[in-house]
């Protein structure tokens, strides 16, 4: 059995986070409208901790630098 191509696995892991953080700050939206409105934006505190900035540029990254060198 062939193991899947390293770089498809790895952008694929960052797609998930890009996705992941968009799935989040999508609840944090919606908490936030509720009556716990303070754990949404207590939710979208902790998320920008993480740097979702910082993901999507590591995802762009890889796919230019997979572009750049044919991989």
């Amino acid at each position: 059995m062939a193991s899947e191509n390293p770089w498809d696995e790895a952008e694929s892991g960052w797609q998930d986070l890009v996705n992941a953080v968009q799935r989040i700050q999508a609840a944090a939206n919606k908490i936030k409208e509720s009556d716990r409105s303070f754990d949404g934006y207590e939710i979208e505190r902790t998320l920008r901790r993480h740097r979702p900035e910082l993901i999507k540029q590591h995802l762009e990254g890889l796919r230019q630098h997979r572009k750049d060198n044919s991989l």
